[in-house]
């Protein structure tokens, strides 16, 4: 039964473990408040994540009650847990170095069977969850709290660099960032997604120090090479859909602080030119780490693979169907309108089964419909913000950019609402700064 996963001890446990997190969470507020008003969303943004992790637990133990990846990442690293215990040796083996044939052997009855002992990605986040289980005694409930608490650090880094290009918009950020429902569900539990998401918002805010802001900052460097490491052993195809607008972010940047007509003309070839060199050498640099995202055609063959699997009577009807996927780089590209909508904006309201899946289809009803207004309103300030606007630029271009392999690769409602929620601040926040950027020019 998954209702022994928490257990009463957990219950109790766990306000312990939230009143030492938010003493500390207190202090961090009370210290920056008084030089950043921001920080007055600190602790709703940190509890709005543990509130989420407290709801995925509950969902997963009481709800889905066939189980689910949180469980089977919870067991793994329980399992782990105990070989540490048993034979620390063995457990150091297995967490410091590849799984092999040996090392899996080492897993019995006594300890339990790994899950994703053959799924290096999956596995790497077993080895980082790990610690949390040996902090909270191994307590699936406190664990995930923690896990919330670390993926908060990079959503509200992510959070930091919205309002510092626009302090004035902090209010509205907050709920494109820090308080979207599908984020605060699915990106606090013990999943990939928690672990990718806080990399995503570390990866962000750690590249807009560097090469926006120009602040060469050893902390900045550390922490873009720990979140790219992250991205690239757990979802690798996270850290290839942020290269391409992350580095047109940087050249853009550069370009429009050119104030002579004549020298942008002349020097943006160059900038072009040499920022998607450093783009394309990052990826050959970490070709090697990227797997099945090493090269196009591998890229292809993964989407193609893992659609046409999802579509399986296993998933219960619960997919959708993009059609039959050409596996070329024309068959992809013609599916880009149909799974980009997809992507985005599915599944509709009808197209749900359940109250999670339900939650989600009101919440790209009110994306859709954000969408529309802001294009339909003014379609030629919306472009021309679009083009002019380095950071949102970014923002959209990733967020399609994501919106589209998720789709093309995933052909499960409820897989791709917990795969999409990357792209969601990025989606929402772009919307929001060409709203107000056009609001606030009509209004002159």
């Amino acid at each position: 039964m998954n209702s022994s996963i928490i257990t009463y001890f957990d219950w109790l446990l766990a306000p312990f473990y939230i009143l030492i997190i938010y003493i500390i969470a207190v202090r961090i507020k009370n210290r920056e408040i008084k030089r950043n008003p921001i920080y007055k969303y600190f602790l709703w943004g940190l509890f709005a994540k543990i509130f989420g992790a407290v709801s995925l637990c509950i969902v997963y133990v009481y709800y889905y009650k066939e189980g689910g990846d949180t469980l089977s990442y919870n067991a793994d690293s329980s399992a782990m847990l105990k070989l540490l215990f048993l034979s620390p040796k063995d457990f150091f083996n297995v967490w410091l170095s590849p799984l092999t044939k040996g090392t899996l052997s080492y897993f019995t009855s006594e300890t339990g069977y790994l899950s994703y002992g053959s799924d290096s990605n999956s596995f790497m986040v077993d080895r980082l969850i790990v610690p949390l289980k040996l902090l909270t005694f191994n307590s699936y409930l406190v664990s995930s709290i923690l896990m919330a608490t670390i993926s908060f650090t990079g959503v509200w880094r992510l959070y930091l660099v919205f309002c510092d290009y626009y302090p004035r918009l902090y209010k509205q950020f907050a709920f494109t960032v820090l308080f979207v429902p599908s984020v605060i569900f699915w990106g606090s539990g013990l999943l990939k997604d928690s672990w990718t998401l806080a990399a995503v918002g570390w990866y962000t805010y750690s590249f807009y120090q560097i090469f926006i802001k120009g602040k060469l900052l050893s902390s900045s460097i550390v922490s873009i090479v720990l979140a790219s490491a992250i991205m690239i052993l757990i979802k690798p195809y996270i850290f290839v859909a942020l290269l391409p607008g992350s580095f047109l972010w940087m050249i853009w940047s550069r370009i429009k602080k050119i104030k002579n007509i004549f020298l942008k003309i002349f020097i943006t070839p160059v900038i072009v030119v040499l920022g998607t060199s450093i783009g394309f050498f990052v990826w050959s640099l970490t070709s090697s780490t990227l797997g099945e995202y090493s090269s196009l055609n591998r890229m292809i063959e993964k989407a193609i693979e893992a659609s046409e699997d999802l579509k399986q009577d296993y998933y219960e009807g619960n997919s959708f169907d993009l059609g039959k996927i050409e596996p070329t780089l024309v068959g992809v590209l013609d599916k880009f309108p149909i799974a980009t909508v997809a992507g985005l904006f599915r599944p509709f309201i009808w197209e749900t089964r359940n109250v999670v899946m339900l939650i989600s289809g009101i919440e790209n009803l009110i994306i859709l419909c954000f969408v529309l207004y802001v294009l339909i309103k003014n379609p030629i300030g919306s472009f021309t913000t679009l083009f002019s606007n380095p950071l949102v630029l970014f923002c959209l271009i990733f967020a399609v950019f994501f919106a589209f392999s998720v789709a093309i690769s995933t052909s499960n409602f409820g897989s791709m609402v917990r795969l999409r929620i990357p792209q969601m601040p990025f989606l929402l926040t772009g919307l929001l700064i060409i709203f107000y950027r056009e609001r606030s020019l009509s209004e002159n």
